[in-house]
């Protein structure tokens, strides 16, 4: 007994000396063998862009938990631009990393036979199937975005040279000195915080904005100053408030870097001046994001070539794969606490604070939700930080039975006009959330350009004309119905003489609109709200989002809308909408 004693004894010593077993914290196992190397990797993504050109996600291998993300939004697998896709460049920038399983594609494609930038990332597990599919589709639109030749689009042969040993760097280091390019971007100053070889070239969709490409032409940082390095010396990109980005790919023997990320542009000052002493002026006056993926070449130690592919996403957009979560609190209408006169007050108070950013003047709620253009953000940022001026004489309804008042009229930017439709929430007697709708006359027509008092406060009916909520409620919907059902008629609650406007933009008769083509390619009407509503001058506002995913003809995209309907005797009399376009399938509040 005694021996076994004495055994067992020692085993327990040896135990309690040796190391517990273990590995790298959040790692499954102390060995970690990628089981798709970077030939796996590469044969998935060109079966995923053999797929695009066909317009097929079905032949894409897919996890059968996959996700896929374009610009920035969720989107059920086969949408968005595998919709509309009618070409894909034969070759593209490919890159990979078996270790974290990453590959991706830089290129160009056609939609509906229109030219677009285009990147994609894809993530393969080791069962060699695609669980992740993010995009970035850069169109065609008014916005100054760097736009290139497709035809004459090349990509530069260094991404794909093996590095002498001497050349590279290692895995930390690569990452250290891409990195480094996005800190110099940030708050560009003149301070360099990476290193840059003196032949150092950027592509950014499709065009050279480091030099002219041959035969002439170059981005406007190109014409300013040539070469990477020179650039950031000079503090041409200063509008770049904060850059929130990873990087997914890192290939030594290749030198490639490749990340992804956003480009806060705050605007919170519309000129500035560069090292040189020059003044600039910033290209738009008010908030935005790009979002974007790239590419870096990294030799001897310096970001040798760049190839990148952005667009504009509204500000402070939020990437799905990030996490993040700007759901807004829920109030419950207190009509007790903050009755109409109230909630009229406090909507006027808040969007008056916002000139020169006096967000600490307001009565604010314990907890606070706040939005643009259906991206939460923080109170302080954003339009708070670019408006001078608001309306003096807006269209206010409150309803102290859905406890939120809705605020219509006129902010200027820097001086430069747009509408603003705001949804003001109350919590008791203060401001528990803000839905902000900003329509700039960037984006186009429709687009009226607004005044001080532009928006009427309408007349308080008489009482054998009023129409009661519900009644308006279903009035409200059935117009919305038929225009998602494209009816080539308007409902009987439209009255004959209804008048439409679109951002301020007369746009005829409302009973024209159905049957004309208007509501063509409308898939679906969804997150339907009412805001707000006023029996006595039969005012009525509903928020909604509009998914059109261009099947045969433009880009898919979302709009998101207020619509104010004002009834007299039971019929729709007026219909003005203010919608603000956005990524295809954006939810409220991103």
């Amino acid at each position: 007994m005694r021996s076994l004693l004495a055994s067992l004894a020692a085993m327990a010593a040896i135990a309690v000396s040796a190391p517990a077993l273990a590995q790298a914290a959040g790692e499954d196992s102390a060995v970690v063998a990628p089981k798709c190397d970077r030939a796996c990797l590469l044969g998935a993504l060109a079966r995923h862009m053999d797929a695009l050109r066909k317009g097929d996600i079905s032949l894409v291998p897919l996890a059968t938990n996959a996700r896929v993300v374009e610009n920035d939004v969720a989107i059920p697998a086969g949408t968005g631009l595998w919709r509309t896709v009618t070409g894909v460049d034969a070759t593209g920038l490919e890159a990979a990393d078996p270790l974290t399983g990453n590959a991706a594609w830089f290129g160009s494609v056609k939609e509906n036979g229109e030219p677009a930038i285009y990147a994609v990332r894809i993530h393969v597990t080791p069962a060699g199937l695609i669980d992740e599919i993010e995009s970035v589709v850069h169109r065609k639109t008014a916005l100054p975005a760097p736009f290139g030749d497709v035809t004459k689009m090349t990509h530069d042969d260094e991404f794909n040279q093996i590095l002498r040993a001497e050349q590279r760097r290692p895995r930390e280091r690569m990452l250290a000195i891409a990195d480094g390019y996005f800190s110099t971007v940030e708050l560009n100053d003149g301070q360099v915080l990476t290193h840059f070889s003196d032949d150092c070239g950027r592509l950014e969709n499709g065009i050279s904005t480091t030099a002219p490409p041959p035969g002439g032409g170059g981005g406007n940082a190109a014409a300013i100053m040539a070469g990477c390095e020179k650039q950031f010396k000079l503090g041409l990109y200063k509008i770049n408030k904060r850059i929130r980005r990873d990087f997914f790919i890192i290939d030594e023997e290749r030198g490639v870097a490749v990340g992804r990320g956003f480009f806060d542009h705050a605007n919170e000052f519309d000129h500035y001046l560069l090292t040189n002493g020059r003044e600039m002026k910033t290209a738009l006056k008010w908030p935005n994001s790009i979002t974007l993926l790239e590419a870096f070449r990294i030799r001897d130690g310096q970001i040798a070539r760049i190839e990148a592919v952005f667009t504009y996403v509204p500000y402070f957009m939020h990437n799905p794969f990030w996490g993040a979560d700007s759901s807004p609190p829920a109030y419950p209408a207190q009509p007790d606490e903050c009755g109409n006169a109230c909630l009229d007050k406090l909507a006027r108070g808040v969007i008056g604070a916002m000139k020169d950013n006096r967000w600490r003047s307001v009565n604010w709620a314990p907890q606070v939700g706040y939005a643009e253009n259906s991206v939460g953000i923080r109170v302080g940022e954003g339009i708070w930080a670019t408006v001078t001026a608001t309306d003096n004489q807006p269209l206010v309804i409150a309803d102290e039975k859905t406890g939120k008042a809705v605020w219509i009229g006129k902010i200027e930017e820097h001086g430069q006009a747009a509408w603003g439709a705001f949804t003001v929430t109350s919590d008791g007697n203060s401001v528990g959330g803000i839905d902000a709708l900003i329509r700039r006359k960037e984006y186009g027509a429709p687009y009226a350009e607004p005044a001080d008092g532009a928006m009427p406060q309408f007349a308080v009916l008489p009482a054998a004309r009023r129409t009661d909520r519900e009644t308006m409620r279903q009035g409200a919907m059935a117009m919305l119905d038929a225009g998602a059902a494209n009816l080539a008629m308007a409902p009987d609650v439209v009255a004959a003489n209804c008048a439409a406007t679109v951002n301020g933009q007369p746009a005829g008769q409302c009973g024209s609109v159905f049957g004309s083509g208007a509501f063509d390619g409308l898939e679906r009407v969804r997150d339907i709200e009412v805001l707000a509503a006023d029996e006595a001058r039969g005012l009525i506002a509903i928020r909604t989002f509009e998914d059109r995913p261009a099947i045969g003809q433009g880009y898919p995209r979302t709009f998101q809308i207020l619509e104010l309907m004002r009834f007299d005797a039971g019929k729709v009399v007026e219909v003005r909408s203010f919608l603000s376009e956005l990524p295809y399938g954006m939810q409220p509040h991103g």
